[in-house]
């Protein structure tokens, strides 16, 4: 077989979106509910395709985003989405042919990075992707979430007089999208959402709500009165003899600020009826726990990666992040695919956290992998932590503990955008 990857024709596109059904286990063919929210999304001139004969055997696309950087500054994503190649067709170089052209064109787009969620952890490693950011699933129980004396019965610090409401699917759908643009600039690791993202996530398939009901939306108002925070959540009632009481599944909680954040948990903790609440992608290093006077009410029940990066221009990268104070270092970077994209780079950053990055011919003081750059980019990951299993080469004594202190953040990165 003489094969190529290529964009897709206008007519391939929706056997592109059967075929991923195909190898994610949809199914033979893309039902409809699948194929609506696939093609809401995707954008056809980043969408790839091998054909035989005729038929899509392997695809490939990206969305186009924005990531932000500790210290909230964003960079262009390409975030790789919706890749696979037909079972009667493996083994024969599809997939790392189309994962090449992806980043040909994440290349000519000029994007500072790729990105992808992994369906198995196993694979991408070997494109120089390394996981930036990691997710906890959590159960806790609502009747034992009393705040510590000191909290109870306090408002969240900063939260002034504001309140929730829920809110209609119609009227969700032209507030979230500008909360979300308050909070995702604040998120290490957090992605903008096109309207494509919007328009998919707001179709709501029954299929994704695993016998729960519908999503709600609350939405928080400040002082004002202006939106500034929501969450979303499902219910899945329960109503045995033994008593009952329903699970509510946590989707996402956006503010615009920490306290914003707070008052939403605290109104999912206490809604009426509910024996437990699971949040299936919490952030790491969630506060909740904190507040609380039995911090065993939160249990984690799974850890789990989420966002993986491969840094396309390491200098923009390095660069448009902030630091946790001055100090500098020679990093070299290693990318075996993509030789060219990797080197040696010199990073130095000044008291205010803002660094400046060049090429340089200077000997490294660390070298790493590019797939290791991407997992440590975000803080997700200490430098002392890839030294220990081998993934850093300290080329001068202290290297590593002055990354470490260079590349502290203040919180977790988290990414709670499926795509």
């Amino acid at each position: 077989m003489d094969w190529k990857v290529r964009l897709a024709e206008p007519g391939e596109v929706a056997q592109a979106v059967d075929l991923t059904a195909v190898v994610f286990g949809t199914g033979p063919v893309a039902t409809p509910d699948y194929k609506a929210q696939v093609e809401a999304a995707l954008e056809p001139d980043r969408t790839f395709v091998v054909t035989d004969g005729g038929a899509v055997v392997g695809t490939g696309g990206a969305f186009t985003y924005e990531m932000t950087l500790p210290g909230g500054t964003p960079v262009p994503l390409a975030a790789v989405t919706e890749v696979g190649v037909a079972p009667t067709h493996r083994r024969r170089g599809m997939l790392r042919a189309i994962m090449a052209a992806l980043v040909d064109q994440a290349l000519d787009r000029g994007e500072a990075a790729a990105g992808l969620t992994a369906s198995e952890a196993t694979i991408y490693r070997r494109f120089g992707y390394g996981v930036a950011t990691r997710f906890h699933t959590l159960e806790v129980d609502p009747a034992r979430t009393a705040e510590l004396p000191e909290l109870a019965g306090d408002r969240p610090a900063g939260a002034g007089p504001g309140h929730t409401r829920l809110v209609p699917p119609a009227e969700a759908a032209g507030l979230l999208p500008a909360i979300w643009e308050r909070h995702w600039r604040r998120v290490p690791g957090e992605l903008s959402r096109n309207p494509g993202w919007w328009r998919s996530a707001n179709l709501d398939p029954e299929h994704e709500r695993g016998g729960a009901s519908a999503r709600y939306v609350v939405v928080h108002e400040g002082a004002d009165g202006a939106p500034d925070g929501y969450a979303t959540y499902r219910l899945k009632q329960d109503w045995s003899p033994q008593g009952g009481g329903h699970d509510l599944t946590v989707e996402e909680v956006a503010g615009a600020d920490d306290q914003v954040e707070a008052a939403l948990v605290r109104f999912l903790l206490d809604v009426d009826l509910v024996r437990t609440v699971r949040w299936t992608a919490a952030p790491v290093d969630l506060p909740l726990r904190w507040r609380l006077a039995d911090s065993r009410a939160v249990r984690v029940t799974a850890e789990r990666d989420h966002l993986w990066l491969r840094p396309l221009d390491v200098a923009r990268c390095l660069a448009g992040r902030r630091y946790a104070g001055a100090g500098g270092l020679v990093l070299g970077v290693v990318d075996p695919d993509r030789p060219d994209l990797g080197g040696r780079f010199r990073l130095d950053a000044g008291a205010d956290g803002a660094a400046e990055v060049a090429r340089t011919d200077a000997e490294p003081d660390l070298e790493v992998m590019v797939a290791d750059l991407g997992a440590a980019l975000l803080g997700g990951v200490s430098w002392a932590t890839l030294r220990r299993v081998g993934l850093v080469d300290e080329r001068r004594p202290g290297a590593v503990a002055r990354a470490d202190a260079l590349f502290r953040t203040e919180r977790a990165p988290f990414c709670a955008t499926p795509f």
